[in-house]
């Protein structure tokens, strides 16, 4: 990994894993550098989007944080606080942007990036395409998986069943990468709960 994506990184880290998701920037970090490949986007741009993408909840209360997994939330609710999250990623992305001084065109496509990768509807580039499948593929991760079933408070086959239907929702994913490694995760998953007694 190149000095300026570890630098960042390093000013990233305060601002990460807020919502009992220990892991979750590293996590996908990782997915994200299995997923590019010769064509798929800059990762001049990528890296630095899943480092810092959702820095931004950690300027919010733990009310706020944790809203989303509440079975009674409103949609007007998630969707404040899934905005607010993303501005405020976007101001902690352009503080440590500026501070290491990254090129300002790259820096002008990762806070578009972060400014709605959890609420726009279709993509306007492939480098956001490849930022939010890595960032989903959290959700198919061991440590995400079993940490989504804690907050969201559900039976481990039950969230297994909801992944699988999103994973054959059309536009959930993608990547044809992103789809093959999810489905990865997934069987893994599944032996995992079996192995639990709970399938």
């Amino acid at each position: 990994m190149k000095k300026i994506y570890k630098d960042i990184r390093k000013l990233a880290l305060k601002y990460q894993d807020f919502r009992d998701d220990k892991g979750h920037a590293k996590i996908t970090l990782n997915f994200a550098q299995k997923l590019l490949k010769p064509g798929t986007g800059d990762p001049d741009v990528i890296i630095p989007a899943i480092i810092l993408h959702d820095t931004g909840y950690s300027q919010l209360s733990k009310k706020e944080r944790f809203l989303i997994f509440k079975a009674d939330r409103t949609e007007k609710e998630e969707r404040d606080v899934r905005i607010k999250h993303q501005k405020e990623g976007c101001r902690i992305a352009e503080t440590i942007l500026k501070k290491v001084n990254y090129d300002k065109k790259l820096s002008k496509h990762i806070i578009e990036i972060i400014s709605q990768h959890d609420t726009r509807v279709g993509f306007f580039s492939k480098e956001d395409v490849l930022m939010r499948d890595a960032d989903k593929l959290w959700r198919f991760s061991k440590t995400g998986f079993w940490a989504d079933v804690k907050r969201f408070k559900i039976l481990a086959q039950e969230h297994y069943n909801r992944l699988e239907r999103d994973l054959n929702t059309r536009r959930f994913m993608f990547t044809a990468s992103a789809k093959t490694i999810a489905k990865q995760e997934l069987n893994q998953r599944k032996k995992e709960i079996k192995n639990r007694g709970e399938f």
